[in-house]
């Protein structure tokens, strides 16, 4: 065999083979939140937490969290990823900003009520969409479990917008979190 020379369709495979394994993968780790799209997501969700993975990045995942997600006006899911991100990770001032004013939710009472540690197990559930006096409304359930495995709790959570109606102003527009049965007030 030796002295001989490569076909060249040879080569070009060896070559397209070493430039694949060369490639550089998606370091992104997959949020772990849990959108169904099935019809019994409360049970499902209630049933299911997902893995903690997505929160080993720790503080670090910060510049991981969806920032342009508080300016989302048409998809409720995506500020409840971002708020479920920060809880995870434990940014307790992001994700009070997923609140609405109203709500009056602070950094201080995000960590009080989750124990001011990242590492939480969140799923939410596919919610559902309704409408009412110019606003659109989107419920959808939510189990929260701690880091270590132990007690969970189970509730559902409230996003809100203005409809596109004249006059409201831009941050009426888009979703925030107007309550939960899993906070406590």
């Amino acid at each position: 065999m030796a002295g001989q020379v490569a076909k060249p369709s040879t080569i070009a495979a060896l070559v397209a083979l070493t430039l694949l394994s060369a490639c550089k993968k998606d370091p992104t780790p997959q949020p772990s939140i849990i959108l169904y799209t099935q019809g019994a997501a409360s049970e499902e969700a209630a049933d299911v937490l997902p893995s903690s993975d997505a929160s080993e990045g720790g503080r670090e995942a910060i510049a991981d969290l969806d920032w342009g997600a508080l300016e989302e006006r048409q998809d409720p899911e995506r500020l409840l990823r971002f708020y479920t991100n920060a809880i995870r990770i434990a940014d307790w001032t992001a994700a009070a900003r997923a609140w609405s004013l109203d709500a009056q939710m602070t950094p201080d009472k995000l960590k009080a009520e989750f124990g001011g540690e990242a590492g939480r197990k969140i799923a939410v559930g596919k919610g559902d969409t309704g409408t009412a006096a110019g606003s659109i409304y989107y419920e959808a359930p939510v189990t929260i479990g701690a880091p270590d495995a132990g007690e969970s709790r189970r509730g559902s959570i409230v996003l809100r917008r203005a409809n596109d109606v004249p006059g409201a102003s831009a941050l009426q527009l888009v979703w925030r979190i107007e309550r939960s049965s899993i906070i406590a007030r």
